[in-house]
């Protein structure tokens, strides 16, 4: 029967809940915190075991302002997770060890984190441009998220993407990757106070981080010479390509029948009409 009753989950296995005294299964379901329900959390207890950064980033990352906030461990573990990944590239910036340069060109030693001094504007390689997008692409929606609506979540969504970026740079002894960096934990600051401004000094500098000014879009940066465009079969998605950007229709089908991508799922198919959408799909419609 259905009694109501709630228990402290100390005494419940979470693989498999079941009452105690009697062995009935129990329900699990997420309600609002209170201490008759034994749901509450000690925010005391979390910031002993993650930080109270990690406790920020959490509830910042969890749920928009408009919406209710639902505990998950995992995803605490999760921001967790991403500060130690952070911390793990500023760190290994801080004392790269010897690396080979860049393909296409790169520079040598990086003494800071704008790419290009005295007005000048340095040619990039393709890894550097890319890199610069991803950067731009971060300030651009992260200081909109924080200018709007407060979508905490989504600003932090976009600091992972930018962190993803940088694990995987070709080019991490390029002035791009040091701008990357430093943008990095000036977007962070907001969100994660204290492991930013330890940071911020790891990588040289002796004011806080809080000082600083916020970083400005370079609306170059987010210029692209090549767009993702999406190959379907009879409106199911099969993949993506790259392509130029500024590809007609004609071409943009070109490309797309030519891609190995096509021409897979296409394979003993008659193509009946071929539908463009430019920038963004191209869809076959096969008998």
């Amino acid at each position: 029967p259905v009694t109501g009753k709630y228990f402290p989950p100390a005494d419940i296995d979470p693989a498999n809940p079941k009452d105690p005294e009697t062995g009935e299964a129990l329900e699990v379901f997420y309600e609002k915190m209170s201490k008759s329900k034994y749901n509450g959390v000690d925010p005391l207890q979390v910031m002993e075991k993650y930080g109270v950064d990690t406790a920020r980033m959490f509830i910042l990352f969890k749920a928009p302002p408009e919406k209710d906030l639902e505990w998950d461990d995992a995803d605490v573990e999760g921001q967790f997770r991403f500060l130690n990944r952070v911390w793990r590239l500023v760190t290994e910036f801080a004392s790269p060890p010897p690396t080979p340069p860049c393909q296409g060109g790169e520079k040598d030693n990086f003494p800071s984190a704008t790419p290009s001094q005295g007005g000048e504007k340095e040619v990039l390689s393709k890894p550097e441009q890319d890199l610069r997008r991803a950067i731009h692409v971060a300030i651009k929606e992260v200081s909109e998220d924080l200018e709007g609506d407060y979508q905490f979540n989504t600003a932090v969504s976009e600091m992972m993407k930018l962190s993803n970026a940088l694990n995987d740079a070709k080019c991490k002894n390029s002035p791009s990757y040091a701008e990357g960096i430093n943008t990095l934990i000036l977007l962070l600051a907001p969100f994660s106070p204290h492991i930013a401004d330890e940071l911020w000094h790891l990588i040289g500098n002796s004011e806080s981080v809080h000082t600083q000014t916020w970083p400005i879009v370079d609306p170059s940066a987010l210029i692209t010479d090549e767009i993702t465009l999406v190959i379907q079969v009879m409106g199911k998605t099969r993949g993506t390509i790259q392509v130029p950007s500024a590809a007609d229709k004609v071409a943009l089908e070109q490309y797309a029948r030519e891609s190995e991508l096509a021409k897979r799922h296409l394979e003993g198919k008659e193509i009946k009409k071929v539908i463009v959408v430019p920038g963004k799909l191209v869809n076959f419609v096969v008998a």
